[in-house]
């Protein structure tokens, strides 16, 4: 029937919506578990990604490699743990759909999520190389369609899907980075470092249209509607991060760095645009089969090549070592509102206690950014030369049962 296929448009593009950011996190325990707080803390290929210009500092690392890192976060702007737990499987009352709409912004409800998973990196002296695969993406379905979904459609109501849009990109990187002391005083030293990445494109998409309403009038239901869904399965670019740090006394770090500076992703394979429409003209339960009520249509067409970019971010960061303890705080800000980022800046405060030799402990706060309000915990395990670091960090609230949405890492390595 027509209606269904108008039906399975709308789940479709809510599906587009979702699974362009189900795979997504960050790949670094320890900067997990420290809410981030980590651009005037991470050594050694940590600092690819964060500030090459730690890769210079004289308190920097021996040798290490890694032997394998990854996470990922996935959260959304309105519902939590809690309410999972509470609506999940159950018969929802009038009551109960009315407190889930109303928990929704008039924004829609978005998805955001960013995974990353690296191996084999490798630094020593100044230089670092490492390999990672990411994954990010965002999405946003219109308030009306979840009210619709709930209460159906009343007399004279339109319902849009104008507001819904989503993005999603997989890419692997190589990782090159450099540090060189800039300037050395007699109460510490200037750094500066470079990041270059060559980028290999693995999949993109993006809701580059969306249009359409639905209205219920007294003889029957009208509307019409487009969504464009350009794609591609391969391509290659480049990347830049550049950062600067000083060392203050030995026991003060200050970070200062720009990732993302310069990006570009130019796809070339299966690159392509689907576009669905769909136009409903005095539906009803009668008419449902008749093809002049209810059109829908698909159409894929071939496209040239296309180029994007990654979203940059600045971040300013400092540390300080007191006996057992480092305190640490950084302050970031995107410069994009882009799968992986946004503009709404992140500041976030973390510790970590090293003097249980061999059970290092770390713990933050963060508040804004893609995470929200966070509490994140996490710890490690020193075995000779072999590490082990595991994080957790709650998105939305400090309060897990509140969170909406999580992160989680594992990495793990060897020093030398």
């Amino acid at each position: 029937m027509k209606i269904m296929k108008c039906t399975g448009l709308v789940a479709a593009t809510m599906l587009i919506i979702v699974g362009g950011i189900s795979a997504t996190g960050w790949d670094d325990a320890r900067g997990i578990a420290m809410a981030g707080s980590y651009s005037a803390v991470a050594d050694g290929y940590d600092a690819i990604g964060v500030n090459p210009a730690n890769l210079a500092l004289s308190s920097r690392p021996g040798p290490r490699l890694q032997i394998l890192g990854l996470g990922s976060l996935l959260n959304n702007n309105a519902f939590s743990v809690g309410d999972y737990k509470k609506y999940n499987g159950e018969y929802l009352s009038d009551t109960d759909k009315r407190e889930i709409l109303d928990k929704i912004p008039e924004s829609g409800l978005e998805f955001r999520g960013h995974s990353a998973v690296s191996a084999l990196s490798f630094s020593a002296g100044p230089l670092a190389l490492s390999t990672t695969v990411e994954a990010s993406g965002s999405g946003n379905i219109s308030k009306d369609i979840v009210e619709l979904a709930f209460f159906g459609n009343k007399i004279g109501e339109t319902v849009s899907i104008s507001d819904a849009d989503a993005e999603g990109v997989v890419h692997g990187d190589l990782n090159i980075a450099y540090g060189r002391k800039v300037k050395t005083f007699n109460w510490g030293e200037v750094t500066a470092g470079i990041n270059f990445k060559y980028i290999k494109g693995l999949a993109y998409f993006e809701v580059s249209e969306a249009t359409g309403n639905v209205t219920t009038e007294a003889d029957g239901i009208d509307g019409d509607g487009r969504v464009v869904v350009r794609s591609a399965l391969g391509g290659s670019g480049y990347g830049l991060d550049v950062g600067t740090a000083v060392s203050f006394r030995n026991d003060w770090r200050f970070s200062a760095g720009i990732t993302n500076l310069a990006s570009k992703i130019n796809w070339n394979k299966d690159t392509k645009e689907n576009e669905y429409t769909y136009e409903l003209i005095s539906l009803t339960a009668e008419n449902a089969n008749d093809d002049s009520s209810a059109i829908s249509e698909e159409t894929e067409y071939e496209i040239g090549a296309f180029s994007t970019s990654l979203a940059p971010e600045i971040s300013f960061g400092a540390s300080h070592s007191l006996g057992s303890f480092l305190f640490a705080s950084d302050l970031k800000i995107g410069l994009a509102n882009r799968a992986g980022a946004n503009r709404v800046p992140q500041l976030s405060l973390g510790t970590e206690f090293t003097g249980i030799g061999f059970l290092p402990l770390r713990g933050g706060l963060a508040f804004g950014g893609l995470n929200g309000t966070s509490l994140a915990l996490g710890g490690g395990l020193r075995l000779s030369s072999f590490f082990l670091d595991v994080a957790w960090a709650s998105s939305g609230t400090a309060l897990p049962s509140l969170g909406r949405g999580a992160s989680f890492a594992i990495s793990t390595g060897i020093n030398f």
